[in-house]
């Protein structure tokens, strides 16, 4: 990547880091005190609630208010709400049985509750991201006072997975369960460890009682997470100016900053995650309403050269299909037909099919690309307008929210299952779709044996690659960013980072 001396954002990166440092000074060292900023790059605020989260309204809701299950530092599924669980042979119940916790009010957590409280937030979730991941969920049953069952309609191997994630993390009345609570709202939001209150004998705690444990407890625990939600370029200049000691949710067009600031390689973590990363059709007009057409774009684009233009990034993945191959089935080939071909064969073939369509139909439009309004994004782009140029095509690239032919889509799976990754290309999610591969979709959630269920969705993988309403680019990219010593971070497959664990604060 090639950089100016002096580039727009070293001097937006210089501004902010003077105006900073000199309340920095004292802020170093604090073991007990985690200065945490999240990136966003459109609205930055924090709010825990509601279905449609931000990266940072997300984090803060999983620090106060729990789930059945939650996330450790290394992506792993532990305890949170429940203290341990079994799963029926047949894959269709998941019993759960609770802690001995209390909410945020110190009223204790009952499975009576629990199941009420999640059947709710399950149907409030039916048109979030997690919407089509939830339907297979047929009943929620309090069993016990401590033991609550989650019957499924069909087997879902990734099921905790799912519910570990953070919109299943509960509230009632507006009281989480922990393991942090929130302190203050305003520049920051701080959180600070749940203080324990002892109920009365209904189980109950009364205001005057919780004012005063209140009082007397957060004194006694000092660990408090200061998070503030910022855009890229004044997170990298609060973390060079000393003022912020880690950064998360950040992306592959952030990556220019990244370099511009110097950031030590040390510094900088990348998440081994999965998901999708690549080119989705909004619409299909003229040229690009055949998939053949389509399949050009797939072809011209040197995935390999586009990645080595984020030179930070050394173990970036391309990727030519949608699922991983770590999902594959024995026997089925979802790769596309030219994927063994030299991008100069495969730019030869695409210049030559492009100068036929032409003789016959005239000149083909320029594709229009919606892209993130970040240099990353600019440096992306010029990469596939340059690749487009070498067959016959050209391309213009406009902002997020404007008109376009195609747009990036950036998101990473929430489990790990070929599920995942095909329900977001289906009918329901996508204007260019292909109903065939709904139907085969349909058919996998409806088989009951695994085996057949995974052929099912290969199939419809197959599919769904040969249609190219979806081009897929490489493996999505989240980088944070945290000193050499920073407690309870650490790189994982869920691009995922608990705030708690970060001043030492378990999850149960």
């Amino acid at each position: 990547m090639t950089m100016t001396s002096r580039s727009p954002f070293s001097v937006l990166i210089a501004l902010t880091s003077a105006s900073l440092s000199l309340a920095a000074c004292s802020a170093v060292g604090d073991e007990d005190r985690a200065r945490v900023i999240v990136i966003e790059d459109a609205d930055p605020v924090i709010k825990p609630i509601g279905i449609n989260l931000n990266h940072a309204s997300a984090i803060a809701r999983s620090a106060i208010a729990k789930g059945l299950v939650g996330f450790d530092e290394q992506g792993r599924v532990v305890p949170s709400l429940a203290a341990r669980w079994i799963v029926t042979d047949d894959g269709l119940s998941y019993i759960f049985r609770l802690n001995d916790v209390q909410w945020d009010d110190g009223r204790p957590v009952t499975a009576e509750a629990i199941a009420t409280l999640l059947q709710e937030r399950i149907a409030e979730l039916e048109q979030s991201r997690l919407g089509p991941d939830l339907q297979n969920i047929d009943e929620i049953v309090s069993m016990t006072g401590r033991v609550i069952e989650i019957r499924l309609t069909t087997a879902h191997p990734n099921f905790l997975q799912l519910i570990a994630q953070p919109e299943l993390g509960l509230f009632r009345s507006g009281n989480g369960a922990g393991p942090m609570r929130q302190l203050e709202e305003g520049d920051a939001y701080t959180l600070g460890v749940m203080p324990l209150q002892e109920p009365d004998a209904e189980g109950e705690v009364g205001e005057e009682e919780e004012e005063q444990a209140v009082d007397e407890e957060a004194p006694e625990d000092p660990r408090r997470i200061i998070l503030r939600s910022e855009n890229a370029a004044k997170a990298v200049a609060r973390y060079t100016a000393g003022y912020t000691d880690v950064i998360l949710n950040g992306k592959f067009h952030h990556l220019p900053l990244v370099e511009e600031a110097g950031i030590s390689t040390n510094d900088l973590r990348l998440d081994p995650v999965a998901g999708l990363f690549g080119f989705q059709f909004l619409r299909a007009e003229g040229f690009w309403a055949v998939p053949k057409n389509r399949e050009i774009l797939s072809m011209a684009i040197d995935r390999p050269a586009l990645l080595t233009s984020f030179p930070n990034v050394t173990a970036w993945q391309s990727r030519q299909k949608i699922v991983p191959e770590a999902l594959d089935v024995d026997g089925i080939n979802a790769r596309p037909d030219w994927s063994s071909m030299t991008i100069q064969a495969r730019q030869a073939y695409a210049r030559e099919h492009v100068s036929r369509w032409e003789a016959l139909e005239g000149p083909v439009s320029p594709l229009i690309i919606s892209l993130p309004d970040a240099a990353g994004a600019d440096i992306l782009f010029l990469r596939v307008q340059s690749d487009l140029r070498r067959v016959g095509l050209n391309a213009i690239q406009v902002g997020p929210d404007q008109a376009a032919d195609i747009r990036l889509i950036d998101e990473i799976a929430a489990y790990d299952s070929t599920r995942w990754f095909l329900y977001r290309l289906t009918c329901t999610a996508m204007s260019v779709c292909l109903n065939d591969a709904d139907a085969k979709i349909a058919q996998a959630e409806a088989a009951i044996n695994l085996q057949a269920k995974a052929r099912l969705y290969a199939e419809a993988e197959v599919m769904l690659v040969s249609h190219y309403s979806f081009i897929p680019l490489a493996v999505p990219v989240r980088w944070s960013i945290a000193r050499p010593n920073q407690r309870g971070l650490a790189v994982n497959p869920r691009g995922w980072h608990p705030l708690n664990l970060l001043v030492g604060v378990p999850i149960s």
